[in-house]
């Protein structure tokens, strides 16, 4: 009996004994847990260990200006507007082909209209049949420009109403010196455009002789005077053409000058910075915390 109740005081006491200690065992690994994963959360991406790298891709807008201002749309290509830069160019090229297609045929057509003037409009006619109508002759509101020459003396001179010009008739019909017409460009002009000068053109006589009769009173517009006009008029229209595409070229500039610098300066603001972001990755369950890097990039 003695024996038995000594046997089961063992066994209480060894059974007491374990669920203490494992009470305790349980209690420890518990809080040995909880801080463990605590530790891993603050330590797997651990911010700490960033490193940050940034790369600026900025561009000049004063560089954009001055490139587009130069050759238009060189500027929008360095910007990265490679699109609108192609527009600016095709602008440019269309543009420079014309002003030189138009500025070439209104030159060749005003050398052909001015050898057509000095071979059919003559200032000596134009003094000889200003006698036979009211409204031909120096006594008109414009003038002409002279130059008298004997020898090796020359002088210039005006004929207009105030100069007495039925002295010239002398020289004119007597042979003496020689006078001859500056041709200025205001001369081309106003040959063929002022009724003042039409009777110089060579065909007057022809035109204006009705019945055998020069007619005093009125100036018609004679085949060759008609086709001056024509020559003219078709040279001036080429060459205006030829300034208007001169004046494409010019806003051309500015505006792709323009364009380019605010191309440049949105280029800035929209795009300005990539940024390269590298953390450090560890894990404490691991013999070896390092476990890599991790990369982010901002755009």
């Amino acid at each position: 009996m003695k024996r038995t109740n000594f046997m089961t005081l063992i066994l209480l006491g060894t059974l007491l004994s374990s669920i203490a200690f494992g009470q305790v065992y349980l209690s420890n690994e518990t809080l040995i847990t909880s801080d463990r994963s605590m530790l891993e959360s603050s330590l797997k991406f651990s911010p700490v260990g960033q490193d940050s790298f940034e790369f600026e891709y900025e561009k000049s807008p004063g560089k954009a200006f001055l490139l587009s201002a130069i050759v238009p749309g060189a500027g929008e290509f360095y910007a990265g507007a490679k699109l609108r830069a192609l527009a600016f160019v095709g602008v440019e090229v269309f543009s420079w082909a014309m002003y030189l297609n138009r500025k070439g045929k209104g030159d060749d057509l005003e050398k052909a209209y001015k050898i057509f003037a000095d071979d059919y409009w003559d200032f000596a006619n134009w003094m000889f049949y200003s006698n036979t109508n009211d409204r031909c002759g120096p006594e008109g509101s414009h003038h002409l420009y002279i130059s008298y020459t004997v020898g090796d003396l020359e002088q210039e001179f005006v004929v207009d109403k105030d100069f007495p010009y039925d002295s010239l008739m002398v020289f004119v019909n007597g042979g003496i010196g020689v006078l001859e017409p500056i041709r200025t460009r205001d001369y081309y002009e106003n040959i063929g455009k002022y009724d003042q000068f039409a009777c110089g053109w060579g065909d007057y006589y022809d035109n204006h002789n009705i019945g055998g009769e020069l007619v005093t009173d009125t100036v018609f517009v004679t085949p060759r005077r008609n086709n001056y006009l024509g020559q003219r008029k078709d040279s001036n229209d080429a060459l205006k053409m030829a300034t208007n595409f001169a004046t494409v070229i010019m806003f051309n500039h500015l505006i792709s000058a323009f364009h380019a610098q605010i191309a440049a300066k949105n280029y800035s603001l929209e795009a300005e910075k990539v940024s390269w972001h590298v953390g450090i990755v560890t894990d404490v369950r691991q013999k070896n915390p390092f476990r890599g890097l991790s990369l982010s990039v901002a755009f």
